[in-house]
């Protein structure tokens, strides 16, 4: 059984897992930090001595179409350093226990994508169906979270050399207008509305 859940739940592998139970519509992972020490994240000594406990509630991935949540018991370890002026800190696990987050990366990940192809309302009514239920709102902070493909340098760079004094508001406009009016050739025009 613990290898079956090693394989199925191998995105945690940081944690320690504790216990399994399946409940209605979702599965519920218990789990724990291993005991290692911790470095301040204000003048990064490592802590191991614990100052207490909380717990944190993520969401996981999907498994057999139904939700999983993840619940984290986090140490709360106090720094060795004299004078530092952070006293106690929750310990992160960086890729899997993120500040502020109530998903982990992968679950993020499988979302943005799903928002990617549909964004907002349609996603958000896909998504329940996926067992990865988020509102609208969730929905557009999430694609607003993913980073913007990168765009191909360009090879030439051109100047509106003919930008002179006219009605207009955008260049495309005063092209038309310089086309109706004659101040360029139609086949310069034709070029550059094409292009731009």
């Amino acid at each position: 059984m613990n290898e079956l859940v090693q394989i199925v739940f191998n995105g945690l592998s940081p944690l320690i897992i504790d216990d399994v139970s399946s409940e209605d519509a979702r599965i519920r992972v218990r789990a724990r930090t291993p005991a290692t020490p911790a470095p301040c994240p204000v003048c990064g000594t490592e802590s191991a001595r614990v100052h207490g406990y909380g717990e944190r509630t993520l969401a996981d991935v999907p498994v057999d179409a139904r939700r999983v949540v993840v619940i984290v018991r986090i140490r709360r370890l106090a720094c060795a350093t004299r004078g530092c002026t952070r006293q106690t800190f929750r310990e992160q696990l960086p890729g899997l226990l993120e500040r502020h987050q109530r998903r982990t990366p992968r679950m993020a990940a499988q979302l943005g994508s799903v928002v990617r192809e549909l964004t907002g309302r349609a996603s958000a009514r896909v998504l329940p169906f996926l067992a990865m239920g988020a509102s609208t709102n969730t929905a557009l902070r999430a694609l607003r979270r993913l980073a913007l493909p990168a765009r191909p340098v360009p090879r030439v760079l051109g100047v509106d050399d003919f930008a002179l004094r006219t009605e207009g508001v955008n260049t495309r406009t005063k092209m038309i207008h310089r086309q109706m009016y004659g101040r360029a050739g139609f086949p310069l025009l034709r070029h550059r509305i094409l292009l731009g």
